[in-house]
């Protein structure tokens, strides 16, 4: 597996937020098409309607997450206080946030939760953020990879390194190698990741961005031989006996 070696510098803050920008274009534009259309058929369709506020969320969201990773380069111990976190839960309400953009990009969502696992150290919030952000890059990816089945795999397994969550998905195309190249064209091209996500990509560099504060990082990884993002957390050591 590949670390993303990004440093939260200030010139990689720039790049962040030009990719961010980039990034905004496609839900601001799929809402202005969709109120257009409204505005030609004189009718506001309810499919018309969850349309837009699928794309809004996902605006929002990015949005959250650019602020987030933003506040937490400028101030991260007073940001982050770590706390006892169960990995499952938090993949599941990343999933309950995802669902609307998952259905209007026609993408099926699994979680795979197999066994039990110990809480990690880690901050709650900040987690979750990173971890929807990442799934609104990759719904809005699958579609574009050409795959007979549209499906997003939500994971968390265990590893000797720790405990590990992750986002995987039909794309053969995504390589530490890839990784490499788009580190390399991150904040100088509208398309870092291209033979992955057909946008800026913008919600992985941000998910990653928040993953750095809390002293861990994306990396590509494999859940039953599905490439994806993954990241290893750390199980907390509070519960065991002495």
């Amino acid at each position: 597996m590949q670390p993303l070696g990004f440093r939260a510098s200030h010139g990689f803050n720039e790049q962040l937020f030009l990719s961010l920008a980039e990034g905004l274009k496609i839900p601001l534009q799929q809402i202005a098409r969709q109120a257009e259309l409204g505005l030609l058929t004189g009718r506001a369709r309810a499919t018309n309607l969850a349309s837009i506020q699928s794309s809004a969320d996902a605006t929002l969201q990015l949005l959250d997450s650019y602020l987030l990773s933003m506040r937490l380069s400028l101030a991260p111990h007073e940001l982050l206080e770590v706390e006892q976190v169960c990995v499952p839960a938090v993949l599941y309400e990343a999933r309950q946030q995802l669902t609307a953009a998952a259905r209007q990009y026609g993408v099926e969502l699994e979680l795979h939760v197999h066994g039990r696992y110990e809480p990690v150290m880690a901050h709650r919030n900040a987690l979750t953020t990173a971890l929807v952000s990442l799934g609104y890059s990759l719904i809005e990816a699958v579609p574009a990879m050409g795959s007979e089945q549209l499906k997003l795999q939500l994971a968390v397994h265990r590893t000797k390194y720790g405990i590990v969550a992750g986002m995987y998905c039909d794309a053969d195309d995504l390589t530490p190698q890839v990784l490499r190249q788009a580190q390399e064209l991150f904040g100088h091209v509208r398309q870092p990741i291209v033979s992955v996500s057909p946008g800026s990509g913008a919600g992985v560099f941000v998910a990653n961005a928040i993953m750095q504060a809390m002293q861990t990082r994306l990396r590509v990884g494999r859940f039953q031989k599905q490439p994806g993002f993954a990241v290893t957390l750390l199980p907390s050591r509070q519960l065991e006996l002495v």
